[in-house]
């Protein structure tokens, strides 16, 4: 069973633009920094946008079967899934975690689910 969540980037106007990923929602802060260190917070938005056109992300920036490489795998599924700041805080498929970087700065804020609510941590 993946532990999905929801990752964004909160754009300089203030608008998020998201993807949903499948697995492996509560190890992610670790690879969104070092994807954002070799890649940009543009790099992530690029990520995201092609996510959105295929559902999701199936995992995202995990080592490869040979543990030399990171991967992200895209979901394949017929319609495309956007999240917004539109719909940010809605349920996205039972997501237990959220990542939302600014762009500007690269910061990342999380939340996990605790008792049925979502709690920001650090």
């Amino acid at each position: 069973m993946g532990t999905h969540c929801a990752l964004g980037v909160k754009l300089p106007d203030g608008k998020i633009t998201g993807c949903y990923v499948h697995f492996d929602g509560a190890t992610m802060r670790e690879r969104i920094e070092q994807f954002i260190r070799e890649k940009t917070t543009t790099g992530l938005v690029m990520v995201i946008t092609k996510a959105q056109l295929s559902g999701g992300l199936r995992s995202f920036y995990s080592l490869s079967r040979d543990l030399k490489t990171r991967e992200t795998e895209f979901l394949d599924d017929d319609t495309p899934y956007v999240i917004s700041d539109l719909n940010w805080e809605e349920d996205h498929f039972g997501t237990y975690y959220k990542y939302l970087v600014d762009y500007e700065t690269g910061k990342i804020s999380a939340w996990c689910m605790h008792d049925g609510e979502m709690r920001e941590y650090e």
